[in-house]
């Protein structure tokens, strides 16, 4: 027997499904109350009123193909937004909304709201977001896979033809960051990618998660107006230098778990005769000026680097730890080390800021 479709048809139903799941769709997202009448009758309720990781207000709106009043209840939404947006922190204070943020709409559809939401999309209408839930049963249990929406305009090549139709297409939530966090943020996504090009950073409007090839390398989410590092050991924040710098050391030590990274530890005998054979890979590996190339992974920056014992000392381990028991061993703490050295454009770990 074939399967009908796993998200219902009707509102109700669907709502039944998402309401406790909003976190789901974008992280943070929490329900504050069901039913909210923006239009005094005319147009119905809005199906809940919820609040994001900012703390700022989000109406949610359900959208199928057989409701008539979707985009005008949408657009209600917004208006009611603009008019006393300003206002629901003193209204509802149980909502515990942050005054003065800005509210939006997201309109949650199906494939059942393919139609509406190609009809929402071409509407010129800041604030209103749209996501569309693409559903699945996985061990007897019902998921979805959430898709935000936006629409694409085709160039024309004559400025007096027509316009092409637009076409609703998948995209990315922006990663919405703190101001203050701007910098600490910049500065770890550029690390990120130095780790390796196959580093990969997902996730939703608050939430971006650190992944390669699938394997979790760590996560970062907006809480309460700041930028928060979760990763194996827990969660810590990220705010400072001092911060960047431990959360990063904690993404290169998975990363070169999951890699199998290696380092071979020159035997401190041989040093002195290998000093000029080693030479060459290093710089190759590291450039004349000791920085990994934009282009390298870390992966390759590995396979090239040979320590001397000074090196492996000024690395942070004793020269005594070269050679014996420890001699060729694989550890993600030299990989660390040897990313935190060429970090030179970062405070001293003597700094917080």
């Amino acid at each position: 027997m074939i399967r009908g479709p796993v998200l219902p048809q009707s509102r109700e139903s669907l709502w039944s499904l998402v309401s406790g799941r909003l976190d789901s769709i974008e992280r943070g997202l929490t329900l504050v109350l069901e039913g909210l009448d923006c239009s005094n009758g005319q147009l119905g309720v809005i199906d809940a009123l919820a609040r994001d990781a900012a703390g700022a207000p989000v109406l949610v709106v359900l959208a199928h193909d057989a409701d008539p009043l979707v985009l005008a209840r949408a657009m209600s939404a917004l208006d009611f937004l603009r008019r006393i947006g300003d206002s629901l922190a003193q209204a509802v204070p149980e909502a515990e909304f942050f005054a003065g943020s800005q509210g939006r709409v997201v309109v949650v559809g199906s494939d059942h709201s393919v139609a509406t939401l190609e009809q929402m999309s071409r509407q010129p209408l800041p604030g209103l977001h749209l996501c569309r839930l693409e559903p699945f049963r996985l061990a007897g249990t019902e998921r979805f896979a959430v898709r935000w929406l936006t629409k694409t305009v085709p160039a024309v090549a004559n400025a007096t033809m027509s316009a092409a139709p637009a076409s609703v297409t998948e995209v990315p939530p922006e990663f919405v960051v703190p101001a203050a966090d701007e910098k600490v943020w910049r500065l770890l996504h550029d690390f990120c990618h130095r780790i390796d090009p196959d580093v990969r950073l997902d996730g939703d409007r608050y939430r971006r998660r650190i992944t390669w090839h699938g394997h979790l390398l760590g996560e970062v989410q907006v809480v309460a107006g700041s930028l928060v590092a979760i990763h194996s050991e827990g969660t810590s924040a990220l705010a400072t230098s001092l911060d960047l710098r431990s959360f990063s050391d904690r993404l290169v030590r998975t990363f070169a778990q999951r890699a199998g990274l290696t380092i071979e530890r020159p035997n401190a005998d041989a040093a002195g005769a290998a000093a000029d054979r080693d030479a060459a890979p290093r710089h190759a590996a590291f450039g004349r000026n000791g920085t990994v190339a934009r282009s390298e992974g870390l992966r390759s920056v590995v396979a090239a680097a040979r320590l001397s014992p000074e090196e492996y000392s000024a690395l942070g381990s004793p020269t005594s730890a070269v050679g014996g028991e420890a001699d060729g061993a694989a550890t993600a703490d030299d990989v660390a080390r040897i990313v935190a050295a060429q970090e030179g454009s970062w405070a001293p770990r003597g700094r917080t800021d």
